[in-house]
């Protein structure tokens, strides 16, 4: 997966069966991340897990989650977005902007002492 100018980073489309589930990710421009449009579901698991090994790849101090467009996020999403920050040096971190409510309540739920996430109205 590369990010190019105004290009589509990675698309995952479900298979029809499963109700045409996609998950889009886009390049930030402005400041080092993705925004992502979809859900985060089985189905899109592993464009999901590509975005975040990648964002974990980078060597930027703060790395930007852009979810305003996520309509779904699973517990295993969260589970994935959980310990890709934990496996990052303390001094990182992972900013979600504006992600769905549910997302936040989990991560507080299952991992309140997670300090590599941090959440942004």
């Amino acid at each position: 997966m590369t990010y190019g100018d105004g290009e589509l980073a990675a698309v995952a489309a479900a298979p029809s069966d499963l109700g045409g589930a996609a998950l889009r990710l886009y390049t930030l421009h402005e400041r080092p991340g993705v925004r992502l449009v979809g859900e985060i579901s089985p189905s899109t698991r592993l464009v999901w897990r590509q975005a975040l090994d990648q964002l974990a790849d980078r060597h930027d101090h703060v790395c930007f989650l852009e979810l305003s467009a996520i309509t779904f996020v699973d517990v295993a999403g969260a589970s994935e977005l959980a310990r890709t920050a934990q496996a990052l040096n303390e001094r990182r971190r992972l900013v979600l902007e504006r992600p769905p409510p549910e997302l936040p309540r989990i991560l507080e739920l299952f991992w309140p002492q997670l300090r590599t996430i941090e959440v942004a109205a």
